[in-house]
């Protein structure tokens, strides 16, 4: 009876883990990390899921037998999670500066609203591309690789055998590094079209001194990067959509690197 009872125990444990780590994806994922979103939903969701994902898993680990060992292996759970979490939510990020690119050449630099779901002030433009880029997501199905990544996370890196590599480092930084060339290359084309209204403005107000250039550039403006962002929106479709199809590519290096 007692050895039974060791083995429920650890595999309890092993459970409590796995469902450790799928919560934390859920608190930094896109999507399912939306401050609308209960955390007691989010919590109740990951341990389903983990539930679920139980049969197929890996149980044939060495649990630590000291508290303080299986602390650590809590906080190395943790930290899988928010690292898979972050590293399909930095391109979301990459949205949303490009959104507060356009909106500073615009004007709308000190109109913001508050975004759900990082609960934060964020521009106009960069809401309704993060909007729009949340569609996206959705229709192609990202949802669905996200649960899939999950649960690919437990094949490819076991619990007991997580950790973070100079591999993982580098690739979280060049991520970082590649969150502001994508949101320049979003905001670019609404950007250039605002430099060329200034510049035009500019020009006017030189040759023609009585008008008021500052009267007229703010609305013209607020016109020119609002056409600007509407002309490009087919182009920022296919490419927020090749961009959701190459991240796949990156969380998976970053899932693998972090096996030890």
């Amino acid at each position: 009876m007692l050895n039974i009872l060791d083995a429920a125990l650890i595999q309890l444990q092993v459970y409590m883990l796995e469902s450790i780590r799928i919560s934390a994806i859920f608190m930094t994922a896109p999507l399912l990390g939306n401050r609308n979103i209960p955390v007691l939903v989010k919590i109740s969701f990951a341990f389903l899921l983990g539930m679920i994902l139980y049969p197929v898993l890996d149980k044939n680990i060495a649990l630590p037998a000291d508290t303080l060992s299986y602390a650590g292996l809590i906080a190395r759970q943790v930290l899988v999670g928010v690292v898979i979490g972050f590293a399909s939510y930095i391109l979301f990020a990459a949205i949303q500066l490009a959104g507060q690119i356009i909106d500073l050449q615009m004007g709308f630099g000190i109109v913001n609203v508050i975004d759900p779901m990082s609960n934060t002030q964020v521009s106009i433009i960069g809401q309704f591309q993060f909007i729009l880029g949340m569609l996206i997501f959705m229709a192609i199905n990202g949802h669905h690789l996200l649960l899939q990544a999950v649960s690919d996370s437990f094949r490819l890196v076991p619990i007991n055998s997580e950790g973070i590599s100079p591999a993982t480092v580098n690739k979280l930084t060049d991520l970082f590094y590649s969150m502001f060339m994508i949101a320049f290359k979003i905001a670019g084309p609404a950007t250039l079209a605002l430099i060329l209204t200034n510049v035009t403005l500019g020009l006017i107000a030189r040759t023609i001194p009585q008008m008021n250039v500052f009267i007229v550039g703010l609305p013209l403006n607020i016109l020119v990067g609002i056409s600007a962002v509407l002309v490009s929106l087919p182009i920022l479709v296919n490419l927020f959509n090749s961009l959701l199809s190459s991240m796949w590519d990156d969380i998976y290096y970053i899932i693998k690197s972090m096996r030890v």
